[in-house]
């Protein structure tokens, strides 16, 4: 019979001590219940006792910034600002330390030249290459942004873009006989076709040569690299902290992999760019990167490094590409839409020119004003950058709209909800190019607050660069479609709606779906 040997005092039959068990615990559940009530303390000062308490918002999104993460990784987040803005009125408290505005006086005092504000550090990640390096674009620091834009700026001078006119037209000739082409595809989904020649004229602008995709398929592929780069880029803004710690890779992994791969391909483009051999400065074609790489620091003397050359390619890249096409599709719809307005903006164009190829920038174009207002009228209801662009409230405060902001806040203009404010824009859902025109009893104060209710290309110091060459590209584009072709909308469906969106910080688009057939005595 065997004899039981006798439990130790104070030891459980595994070995374990039962009152290290019970204090361990009392541990895990003292530091349960201090982070459940550290949460609710944090909750009820945010809601209650923060400084911008007093603002109104959806309670739990003043709470934490998660939910409008998810809007962001939802792809509506334009739409959900308007929401917001509807309900809530001109300034939304969207986290536990943002404002939302949609008022043209709030852009003005944001974005402005006085404006007591600079960019906020998340527009540093996700943006560049190299975390020590900062494009004109995303640098917080007002004088070495301006210094850098000042670089940028030659290549958008008056001369640059005069002399880069040819080859923006040689690409948009290419794009007609595309369209003419049958054998491509009978009907054409135009936002994908505007998007191939957008992008070839800024690799011609860019960097001296297309990139092709309008006449090889096999390098269409990068546009999805594009839109990934630039998605990712938004998601990193609006939770910082997924990218810092490297979470990002949860949520979009496939994303995140296709930044990656944009970026290699605009560095070994870069790289092609570098092995060119200059001519001399009368010979040579001056790119933009004539200029970057001509440019010599005021103070070190030094020439621009390998990282700052890549990161302000990407920037170029898909800044300067996507807004043009998005402008560009959102045009054609809202015009085959509204026939009438197709209709009359034909009649300028055939009055004012006899053959297809004096459309060019110039005294005659500057006579379409109809032209202008309809382009002007799409880029206001189908922003090409539809969110925010966040600001941070310095020392000091920044009022804004009779109110003052205290420093170091986060405060933004929600691009897609001015643009649709009633107040500004009466009926803002119907696409109405003679908002901008002096005609039918049209007073000059009501055009006036047309013009400077939204700004597409934003406003103030940091406004969009590149802006006369974004409008001479859509003006040039634009008019040469409606002068050549009867276009025919081949899914007549999509027309009952407005040009639908996805908020990717740029956009991503499709449509509208045409079939092109050149006017009576037109060719390509």
């Amino acid at each position: 019979m065997s004899t039981l040997i006798p439990e130790p005092d104070g030891l459980a039959i595994d070995g374990r001590d039962p009152t290290v068990i019970r204090s361990f615990l009392r541990f895990l559940t003292s530091l349960f219940v201090a982070i459940i009530f550290w949460l609710i303390g944090v909750a009820v000062y945010r809601l209650y006792f923060h400084p911008l308490a007093r603002y109104p918002g959806p309670w739990y999104m003043k709470i934490s910034g998660w939910y409008d993460f998810f809007i962001a990784y939802g792809e509506h987040r334009h739409l959900h600002f308007q929401y917001l803005h509807q309900k809530y009125g001109p300034v939304v408290r969207y986290g536990p330390n943002e404002l939302a505005y949609n008022t043209p006086s709030a852009f003005q005092a944001i974005y402005g030249f006085k404006a007591n504000v600079q960019k906020g550090h998340a527009v540093t990640v996700g943006v560049t290459s190299d975390p020590d390096s900062r494009s004109t674009f995303s640098e917080t620091d007002k004088q070495r942004a301006m210094k850098k834009r000042r670089v940028l700026s030659q290549g958008f001078s008056e001369s640059a873009l005069s002399s880069a006119e040819s080859f923006m037209i040689s690409q948009i000739e290419t794009l007609c006989k595309q369209l003419a082409n049958t054998s491509t595809e009978k009907v054409k989904d135009l936002s994908l076709w505007l998007n191939y020649l957008a992008y070839d004229i800024m690799g011609e602008v860019v960097f001296g040569r297309s990139f092709d995709m309008l006449t090889d398929p096999s390098l269409r592929y990068v546009l999805s690299l594009i839109d990934a780069s630039v998605f990712c880029t938004l998601l990193a803004r609006v939770m910082p902290l997924l990218y810092k710690t490297g979470l990002i890779a949860f949520f979009v992994p496939k994303v995140l992999t296709m930044r990656k791969q944009f970026i290699k391909y605009v560095n070994s483009t870069v790289e092609q760019r570098l092995q060119q051999v200059p001519a001399s400065d009368k010979e040579d074609r001056k790119d933009f990167f004539y200029y970057l790489l001509n440019t010599r620091d005021s103070e070190t003397g030094k020439p621009l490094s390998r990282t700052a050359l890549l990161t302000e390619g990407l920037l170029l890249v898909t800044g300067g590409s996507d807004t043009t096409s998005t402008g560009m599709a959102a045009t054609i719809f809202y015009l085959l839409k509204y026939p009438r307005c197709l209709e009359r903006l034909y009649e300028e164009l055939s009055r004012t020119f006899d053959h297809v190829d004096e459309i060019r920038t110039g005294r005659k174009l500057k006579t379409c004003l109809y032209l202008r207002a309809c382009v002007q009228e799409a880029l206001r209801m189908a922003p090409p950058g539809p969110g925010i662009l966040p600001r941070i409230v310095l020392e000091g405060g920044q009022l804004i709209d009779g109110a003052v902001i205290p420093a170091g806040t986060q405060v933004g203009g929600a691009f897609w909800a001015l643009a649709y404010n009633a107040d500004t824009y009466p009926e803002p859902e119907v696409f109405r190019p003679e908002r901008y025109l002096m005609e039918d009893g049209r007073t000059e104060e009501e055009v006036d607050k047309s013009k400077g209710g939204y700004w597409a290309f934003s406003t103030g110091p940091r406004k969009c660069p590149g802006m006369k060459m974004a409008y001479q590209e859509l003006y040039l584009t634009v008019a040469r479609l409606v002068y050549l072709f009867e276009m025919t909308p081949e899914k007549p469906e999509e027309l009952e709606e407005n040009f639908k969106l996805l908020d990717h910080f740029n956009v991503k688009k499709k449509g509208p779906f045409v079939s092109f057939n050149l006017r009576e005595g037109q060719t390509v």
